[in-house]
């Protein structure tokens, strides 16, 4: 049985520059004519916005104590950071008064997030009716049973779904030949070196911060949280369809910008007769 969102609700706006939300926003509403959708300002600014000060002000420190307790600070260990510090706690109110800071290598475990985030949709919003996409610029990870270990995510769908922009970046792994380059000018402390030398050698076959293909790629990241939602199932086998849950920057790059079709037969079908 198919549970189609009567509502979509996309969060990021003026916070999240690329992609452009809009963009986003005018895509999922061609896959469902039906179903209305708004663009939100950033989720937690969202949330707190009908506050008033003091409770703004506490809330503010409930959620930042919150995200400083979820850092994944060893990815071999599943016990997070039950115990954050003063300066990290800090780091994450800062943060919250401004969304649009970019947070520089610290992860947060996904699905913790999403328990964070949970409770902060509106009561009346968290039905089955309504979906609820929030774009953000932090890293995201999620514990693997098969290696014991976290591994970088794009995205975690749910309830909400996240999509993070720097993990679009960060999470695929790259051609190979990049790792090869960074060990070898790892070897002198010059991995920078092998970036600058893997751009202009590999340009466009990876997606990187400030890239005109973002928006388009999280298109196919928003269309998988819209399947999850309807389907339970966000991914697809076929290389081509949009579904595809890409490990490689290569794969990814195929399946949302190169692929000669958008959707697979089974997908594009099942589109066909949710309109």
């Amino acid at each position: 049985m198919f549970c189609v969102p009567s509502f979509i609700h996309i969060y990021g706006k003026e916070f999240i520059i690329n992609p452009n939300l809009e963009e986003i926003s005018s895509y999922l509403k061609s896959l469902l004519p039906k179903t209305i959708i708004d663009v939100r300002t950033d989720f937690i600014s969202n949330f707190l916005e009908p506050l008033d000060s003091s409770k703004r002000d506490d809330e503010i420190v409930s959620i930042a104590q919150k995200l400083a307790g979820i850092r994944v600070l060893d990815y071999s260990k599943q016990n997070l950071n039950p115990e954050p510090m003063y300066a990290e706690i800090d780091y994450e109110r800062r943060k919250i008064l401004n969304p649009a800071a970019k947070s520089i290598g610290v992860f947060y475990d996904g699905f913790e997030l999403q328990n964070i985030f949970h409770p902060l949709m509106k009561r009346d919003e968290r039905s089955f009716a309504h979906l609820h996409i929030v774009f953000i610029n932090q890293l995201i990870a999620t514990w693997e049973e098969d290696d014991d270990r976290y591994h970088a995510r794009s995205s975690v769908c749910g309830f909400p779904s996240i999509i993070s922009t720097a993990g679009i970046v960060e999470a695929p792994a790259k051609p190979r030949e990049f790792y090869l380059l960074r060990q070898q000018y790892g070897m002198m402390g010059r991995e920078d070196l092998a970036l600058a030398e893997f751009k202009k050698k590999f340009e466009g076959r990876f997606i990187e911060y400030g890239d005109p293909r973002m928006t388009e790629v999280c298109k196919g990241y928003a269309a998988q949280a819209l399947f999850y939602h309807i389907t339970g199932e966000p991914f697809c086998h076929d290389k081509g369809c949009r579904l595809f849950n890409a490990h490689w920057q290569e794969e990814l790059i195929y399946s949302q910008l190169e692929s000669p079709y958008e959707f697979c037969e089974i997908h594009t079908d099942m589109l066909y007769k949710l309109k």
